[in-house]
Parts: structure tokens; sequence; C-alpha cells
């Protein structure tokens, strides 16, 4: 095979499906799996994933988007990209993600945050979450002033104290559906045997995109492509 069909190949690997109907994504498999399916040197097939995740990065950027809305349930939460097992093991630096989910839609949304204060929490929420949403989140204090934030109509704002229910008795708050989609999101990761600190909010931009544009693999080879073609039209 000739190296420029060697380059045409790094898509359908990282973006199609092979074999079986399984679609094989950058996110579940390891890079020395896709050298070896490319016949690339696995600096060149690590740039041009780094290339395609890019192009996720400037799509999500060009088309924002908040989820929810008046009536609809919104789950948010925040979590850590690693720790230790059991405290056991070197000490690693603590990588903190916000994110949510509109259990109707599905739709949802995951960002890197340096840290859990009101201050970045609130501000992101305004950012992601659509006017008049009821939000649900756990006990963090950080979360307190939810239902005063200047948007109009106001956010409604449930809580579940995960200390004694994971969903509450009551109101029905829970956070179960943001978990889950954050724990989808981890386990491409641990495919990867991790993901560097450098690179960490690209991986996540790339998660958002597949979710929107990209569920099966055709999906995510035709979109690509059109987003590339966006960004570099031709003159």
């Amino acid at each position: 095979m000739s190296g420029h069909s060697l380059t045409i190949a790094v898509p359908f690997v990282y973006m199609c499906e092979i074999g079986g109907g399984r679609s094989i994504r950058l996110a579940e498999i390891p890079i020395n799996t896709s050298v070896d399916l490319c016949g690339l040197c696995e600096g060149t097939v690590i740039q041009w994933f780094s290339y395609f995740r890019d192009i996720c990065s400037n799509d999500l950027v060009n088309n924002p988007y908040k989820i929810g809305g008046p009536r609809q349930i919104v789950e948010l939460d925040e979590s850590l990209t690693a720790k230790r097992k059991n405290n056991v093991g070197r000490v690693l630096e603590q990588r903190w993600v916000f994110g949510g989910v509109c259990p109707a839609t599905g739709q949802g949304f995951l960002t890197h945050i340096p840290d859990k204060t009101a201050a970045t929490l609130l501000r992101l929420i305004i950012r992601h979450v659509k006017p008049g949403s009821i939000i649900h989140t756990d006990g963090l204090p950080s979360y307190n002033n939810i239902d005063t934030l200047p948007v109009n109509p106001p956010f409604q704002h449930l809580i579940v104290v995960h200390e004694q229910n994971f969903v509450d008795s009551v109101t029905g708050a829970c956070t179960n559906h943001v978990e889950n989609y954050w724990k989808n999101c981890i386990r491409r990761f641990k495919f990867m045997c991790g993901v560097q600190n450098s690179t960490l909010d690209s991986h996540l931009d790339e998660f958002l995109w597949r979710e929107l544009h990209g569920k099966t693999g055709p999906d995510a080879l035709d979109n690509i492509c059109r987003h590339l073609a966006q960004w570099y039209p031709l003159q």
C-alpha cells in the first residue's frame, strides 16, 4: 500500500466501522492497535488523531449549544478524571471535570475545571444550561445560589444528598444520568490507558462531538469530513 493510501486509511480507522459491524474508534482502541491497522508509525497516527480532535473542537467552538429548557430536568455533577484506587499507588494530579445532561434529550456537556468553587461552576451553568431548566445537583455548597442566577425564566434547583439517598424521596432529584454520562467518557479514556493533561480538553471535545455527530462509524466519518471542509473550504 502506498504512503498516500496509508494516510487515507487513518480517518477510516479513526471514525468508521471495521469488521462485523463493530464500531472502532480512537477512544476505544490503543494507539498501538491503530498503528498496526494503518501501517504507519506511532508518531504519525498520534498526530493525525490530534488533527481530528482539533476539527471536533473547532466545530464545538463555532456551534455552541445549551441543554435543557423550561420544565426540562438537567442533572449536574463534578468528577475526578483520575484518582488512586483504595488510596494506594502514586499520588495523581487532581483533574476535575464538570458536566451536565438532560435526561429527556440525552444531550450533555463536559468541561475541564480548575476548581469546584461557586464562581467557576455558576458561570458554567449559565453558559451551558438553558434558562428555565429544573437543575438537579448534589449537596455541594457551590451550587447553593443556582436559583438566584440572572437568567429568565429562572432556574429551579433541587438537591439530592448522596450521604442519605441516591434519589431524593420527596422531590425525585438525582444525578444518576449525568454520572452515567461521565462514566461513558471515562470508559473510553481507559481504553486509551489514560489521557495526558495537555490533551484532556481535546479528548472531552471529541467525546461531545461524537455524542452530537458520531453515534455510528459512518455518521462520524461523514460528519468529520463535512466539518473539515467547512474549516478548510476549497478556494
